[in-house]
């Protein structure tokens, strides 16, 4: 539930690239505190992100005011043809129900009126309004509910609580960034029928894809990449890449498993199990503690295998996709 609030006299919206970075030092301040309290995530390098293209009056988006005082925000990236909703933060005083749909309705609305725009994704992790689908037509606006878990004390998880033991004639090495066309071949088969394919389309092809690891490599949203407990899952004889685990860093002593997935025709055989086990075991070795990631939670699948490894729910949020606004 949202936070009950005293309710500000006047709230306005106004375009991001009316400010600078300094306007937003509060705001920006609180947002990292939150995501170092709630998710042991060390949320200043995306704010750093923010900072550098509100300062250059290149920040797509809105921010939500009292007065001149900016107390919320929300920008978007544009993309060929989808419009993907980057962040959406109000600040705790503030965070009702209705400045959140208030600031949200703005973005969408803009997004829905970019010439080219079809498609509008969201994963809002500080949106805290649970009535999002009462703004929207049933048929414009998919929600997928999903869910961010943490498992601590890595050092003490032993191996035969993540499940089965894969066949020899499976090789586990070390990730190579000249495995990225593999990669990228390996994810579009894996999420060909899978509820993730929904929340982000760039799972259904392979240059979505190959976009997709180029962001998780280069770009801190899901934290600084850290290839030395990134795993890949290969054949022995035919060297066919069968899995991957791509991992980042979100704190110098917490991880975050940003991607996870097996080819179909080798599912059930335990290389995830192994795949997540292999990760786990390179960040304790770097010396974190605990270890992140998020999963949709009607991959049951997946969270049943987490959850045995350990790892438990820390908050919960969606995924939001807007399609079909133009007929």
């Amino acid at each position: 539930m949202a936070a009950q609030a005293k309710q500000p006299l006047t709230l306005d919206v106004l375009d991001l690239r009316h400010f600078q970075s300094s306007d937003f030092d509060a705001l920006l301040g609180e947002e990292v505190r939150i995501w170092a309290e709630k998710l042991h995530w060390d949320f200043r390098p995306s704010c750093d992100i923010v900072r550098r293209y509100l300062d250059l009056h290149a920040l797509s988006g809105y921010a939500l005011i009292e007065g001149r005082q900016p107390i919320g925000y929300s920008y978007y990236v544009h993309e060929d043809h989808k419009v993907l909703i980057g962040d959406l933060f109000i600040s705790e005083p503030y965070r009702t129900v209705e400045a959140q749909h208030q600031l949200l309705r703005h973005v969408v609305e803009t997004a829905q009126n970019t010439p080219g725009v079809r498609r509008i994704e969201g994963q809002l992790m500080m949106l805290e309004s649970g009535s999002v689908g009462s703004l929207y037509p049933a048929a414009q606006l998919s929600i997928f509910e999903r869910n961010f878990m943490l498992v601590k004390g890595i050092s003490s998880l032993r191996r035969d609580a993540f499940g089965g033991v894969p066949p020899g004639s499976i090789a586990f090495e070390r990730w190579s960034e000249q495995q990225m066309e593999q990669a990228a071949n390996l994810i579009a088969r894996a999420y060909r029928t899978h509820v993730d394919s929904e929340i982000n389309d760039q799972y259904r092809s392979v240059s979505g894809a190959r976009r997709f690891l180029h962001n998780i490599v280069q770009y801190p949203g899901c934290g600084a990449f850290y290839a030395p407990a990134a795993v890949t899952a290969l054949d022995r004889k035919t060297r066919e890449l069968c899995g991957i685990s791509l991992t980042s860093l979100v704190r110098p002593d917490v991880g975050h498993i940003t991607q996870i997935c097996v080819a179909p025709e080798w599912r059930g055989l335990g290389i995830g199990s192994e795949l997540l086990w292999r990760s786990i075991q390179a960040f304790r070795d770097a010396g974190c503690g605990e270890v992140s990631l998020t999963v949709t939670a009607a991959n049951i699948g997946a969270v049943r295998l987490y959850e045995r490894a350990g790892f438990r729910t820390l908050r919960k949020f969606r995924a939001y996709v807007w399609e079909n606004f133009g007929k």
